[in-house]
This record gives structure tokens, sequence and C-alpha cells, in this order.
């Protein structure tokens, strides 16, 4: 069970140098395990760019330089896809990069922010391979290398303690909302994952991923959500998506890591490190 009060095992500063160990570790492990190269990522794009996420509209600036309209970029799910295109990626290959990224619309609190840091990542795949079977492979694997991170992490910081559960739950989004009709999907992760009310004892402290059907652009999502005991809440600490081909790319399988997240989950600590 989670304490009453809690206090943050790290100081501000060497909580900084452990999120640098957490780069440290994960890039190349993401990379490895993905086939993924590393590319550079843009800070801001054209605001009549194909690039730009519709589903995230950013912060418009103006350069007199260029004297042209451009956006901070919100999301690079769609821009990364284009790299597939660009660089003529193969499938069971991909690319990654860092993003930090503006959603105005996110408030200022102590487990929210407007500025966004991910690792943002997209593979390419198979037609025929883009199903909820793939989107759930790609989750455990990626969840398998950050339960290694906070393994190194606990070796490097030894008061600290485990927080995630060595394995993924798996659970629909149609199921959740089947036991729990009268709850919002909000409501549905927070008396999943409560390790003080789960069905399962084996699942306290541990994560769920949510396979839910899209629509237009995307066949299928996923979130993986995880318990924190500091905030008393779940954090969503990976989102995913299985994209069809398109005028940007062929079919590719991806999301983003949030890296504020994942160190305030790995890190102990009771807000974001921004």
């Amino acid at each position: 069970m989670c304490a009453v009060s809690f206090k943050p095992r790290l100081l501000r500063e060497t909580a900084e140098i452990a999120l640098t160990e957490i780069k440290r570790f994960l890039e190349p492990r993401l990379a490895e395990e993905f086939s993924l190269r590393r590319v550079s990522a843009p800070l801001f794009l054209p605001v009549d760019s194909q690039l730009l996420d519709p589903r995230h509209p950013g912060v418009r600036i103006h350069l007199p330089a260029m004297s042209v309209e451009m956006e901070i970029v919100s999301s690079l799910d769609v821009w990364l896809r284009s790299q597939l295109s660009r660089y003529d990626i193969a499938s069971g290959f991909g690319v990654f990069t860092i993003m930090n990224a503006i959603r105005p619309e996110l408030p200022v609190n102590s487990t929210s922010s407007p500025h966004i840091a991910a690792w943002a990542w997209q593979q390419a795949v198979e037609p025929h391979e883009a199903d909820c079977t793939a989107l759930v492979d790609r989750a455990k694997r990626l969840y398998a290398v950050i339960v290694e991170t906070e393994k190194m992490i606990l070796e490097k910081f030894p008061h600290l303690t485990s927080t995630l559960h060595k394995t993924l739950d798996v659970v629909d989004e149609a199921v959740l909302a089947g036991r729990m009709p009268r709850y919002s999907e909000e409501k549905r992760i927070y008396e999943h994952l409560h390790p003080g009310r789960c069905e399962q004892p084996e699942h306290r402290h541990g994560a769920a991923l949510l396979v839910t059907r899209g629509s237009g652009d995307k066949k299928l999502t996923g979130d993986l959500w995880v318990w924190n005991c500091a905030v008393n809440r779940p954090l969503r600490i990976v989102d995913f998506a299985v994209w069809d081909a398109d005028a940007i790319s062929g079919t590719s399988i991806g999301g983003n890591i949030y890296r504020d997240y994942l160190a305030l989950q790995l890190l102990h600590q009771d807000r974001l490190l921004v």
C-alpha cells in the first residue's frame, strides 16, 4: 500500500542526475529493441505543413526573418512517419527522436505541463502485421525495457524501491467499460490500478495497456498506465498507435515514451522535473 505521507527520496539536483542516467540507459536499448535509427526533430513547422499533427493544435509564431508563420510542434507522430518514407525504412526498422513539444491546452500543476518531453518513435510494419497482436507485442517489449531501466536506477540509488510490476496487464478498453459502465475512462483506470481496490493482487502497483479501436488515420491505439504512490493516481507513461498507409508513409506502429512522467515514477518524485 502507498504511504499516507510522501517525501521525495532524491533531492532535486540528484533527481536531475538520475534522469540523465535514465536517458543514457533507455535510448540505446529502445533503438536496439525496435531496430531504430535516431533522427533530429524540428521544433516548429510551417503552419500549412501536412506533417503537423491535427490532433494537437500547437502554438503559432511569426518569424520576421523568413516572413512566415510557423507552429511549434505538439506531436511528432506524423512527422516521424514521413521520415520512414524519406529514408526508405524497411519493414521491421524505424526511427526515433527526442521530442520537445508544446500543448497549450494542458494545465500547469505538479503532474501536468504544457511542455511535453518524450522519446517519440515509429517502426515500419507490413500491412498484415498492423493489428492488436502487433501492438501488444511491442507494448510488452517496451515495458520490459522500462522495467530494466528501473532496475538500473535501483542499482545506482539503492535507497529507492521498485514501483513497477514485472509483467504487463493487457486490458481492452471495452472490457473495462463493461465492468464499470457508469464510470468515466479515467475513473475506470483509477479503479483498475488502485493498489487497494484492484481485483487481482498480483496486478497491484502494475500497469495496464488499454487497447482501443481508433478511426481515420489510426486503426488501434493503446496507453500504458502505472500506479504512482507519490501522487496517488495513475500515470500514463507511454502511448501507442497503429497507423494505416497513407500519403505520408506506409503502415507503422509507434508512439511516445513520456520522459517527465517516467522520471516522476522511477525517481519517486511528487512533481514533474520541468
